[in-house]
């Protein structure tokens, strides 16, 4: 068999036959309640929680990796044996609760961790019980003188004992199992088995029905399930009655719900409107910030706006200035330079007259040499001054010219610093109002999440008082029928004494 290990057909198999397993154990959980014992394959863990799609997804048949198929092989081999330790641990549970007389299960604790051979012991020993139990049943209706069984639901078990006087009580109650102690909850809801053969009593007047508010109440509860379902959904809020809406759906279909499944409905949906509250206040506490943050931003905004208006006006009285500085440097400058060109006008006459004096010099001897030498000595004084008068202009036209490009530059550099400052200023407005918008936003979504959590607070309490109506017609309709059948047993014992 080693030569199997990891083929893909015996693993193809065995992932049907745990898909069959769990369809066998979701039923029986259906109608005897869950059993919460430790998984054999995963002791940490509770064997009914396990998710066998998860894990059948895990562990498959892979081509490129041989040595994880023969894992996975020995997983699922070991994940069979896991599901029928569970079912065997079901079973034992419906026998005790049949043995026990009990329509709906009482409440299981986790159990302890058991073996194989002790499981299979105490399934054994339960049926036992349950054949006793049966045979104690027969014995009883052959006293009353009616058969155990009608002919079309199958034979007796065998004959009664006709000499016997002895009463036999009715129930018998077995042990208490470890699997029995504790109140958690069962996953879904119990209801009898349609194949269940019970004693045939003669009761009068016509079986109990399902009443108009019955069904009334359950549908409003199926509704207000919705709505919560609905609501998680939108919100991305994990929902336990949606997975318990889709256990019922899957095993049961749309019938009525039993007590037990009511009162699990209503823990889960207790679950749920719990975790609703719980965003409601994380949302509350994210907006808090947020209010916090914008009365921030607004007064930074009016700081900001006080900043830009005090910058604005110096920024305009240093214009003003500027301006007022440039025009009395233009007109500095424009005289300066009307005094330059008198004076090169000036020299450039000076030296066409020195020209024109010079050449009559040249052609005339007669002139004395002392006068020319005096007239020269006073032309050539006349043009160093005129000379050194040009030199210093220059010298301040240079100077104005550099104070202008000085004051250009001051100018530009404050204009880009204006401009930064409004681009910073129209940022800073366009971040308040994204803020506010989201202020808006969020504010929207909570009023919407406080009316839909009153409107199911109101279902929720409709649903209760509907719940608490039929628990109280149900306990009104078991102490009517146990009063029948007691008067039918007195009756019955009178006819057998007779």
């Amino acid at each position: 068999m080693a030569h199997l290990l990891g083929h893909r057909g015996c693993m193809e198999s065995l992932r049907a036959d745990l898909q069959d397993l769990q369809a066998a154990i979701a039923d029986v959980t259906s109608r005897a309640g869950a059993v919460r014992f430790p998984s054999w394959k995963f002791p940490d863990k509770v064997s009914c929680d396990l998710d066998m799609s998860v894990l059948l997804q895990r562990y498959r048949h892979s081509e490129s990796e041989p040595e994880f198929s023969q894992h996975s092989h020995v997983v699922l081999l070991e994940l069979v044996i896991d599901r029928l330790l569970l079912l065997l641990q079901s079973f034992t549970g419906y026998a005790e609760m049949v043995l026990c007389g009990r329509a709906v299960p009482p409440a299981r604790g986790p159990g302890p961790c058991m073996s194989a051979g002790l499981t299979a012991r105490r399934f054994w020993s339960t049926m036992l019980r349950l054949g006793a139990f049966c045979q104690q049943l027969q014995h009883q209706v052959g006293h009353l003188g009616s058969p155990p069984w009608n002919s079309d639901r199958g034979p007796s078990l065998g004959h009664p004992d006709k000499d016997c006087r002895k009463e036999i009580p009715t129930q018998q109650s077995p042990p208490h199992s470890p699997g029995s102690l504790g109140s958690s909850q069962p996953r879904a809801g119990p209801s009898l088995a349609q194949g269940t053969r019970s004693v045939p009593t003669q009761t009068s007047g016509c079986p109990l029905g399902s009443c108009d508010s019955c069904s009334g109440a359950q549908a409003s509860l199926r509704e207000v399930g919705r709505a919560i379902t609905s609501l998680c959904q939108s919100q991305n809020i994990p929902s336990a009655l949606s997975k318990f809406q889709e256990v019922l759906e899957d095993s049961t279909g749309r019938r009525r719900l039993s007590a037990t499944d009511l009162t699990y409905w209503a823990s889960e949906q207790s679950k749920d409107l719990s975790r609703i509250n719980k965003h409601l206040q994380e949302l509350l506490q994210q907006l808090n910030p947020v209010k916090v943050e914008l009365e921030e931003v607004g007064k930074q905004k009016e700081e900001l706006k006080k900043q830009v208006e005090d910058f604005s006006q110096k920024l305009q009285a240093e214009r003003e200035t500027q301006v007022q500085q440039q025009r009395k440097a233009e007109q500095r400058l424009k005289a300066k330079e009307k005094e330059h060109l008198e004076a090169v006008a000036r020299l450039e006459q000076d030296k066409d007259d020195l020209r024109r004096g010079i050449e009559p010099l040249g052609h005339s001897r007669c002139v004395s040499p002392e006068l020319t030498k005096t007239t020269l000595l006073e032309e050539m004084r006349t043009t160093m001054v005129a000379q050194s008068q040009m030199l210093e202009l220059e010298e301040k036209v240079q100077m104005l010219t550099g104070q202008r490009d000085s004051l250009a530059q001051e100018l530009s550099a404050t204009s880009t610093e204006l401009e930064k400052e409004k681009v910073r200023v129209q940022s800073v407005l366009l971040h308040e109002e994204s803020l506010q918008a989201k202020q808006r936003l969020l504010l929207q979504q909570l009023d919407g999440l406080d009316r839909e959590r009153e409107e199911l607070q109101n279902s929720l309490g409709e649903a209760e008082e509907d719940k608490a109506q039929l628990e109280e017609q149900l306990e009104q309709s078991r102490e009517q029928s146990q009063k029948q059948l007691q008067a039918q047993q007195v009756r019955a014992g009178t006819q057998g004494w007779d």
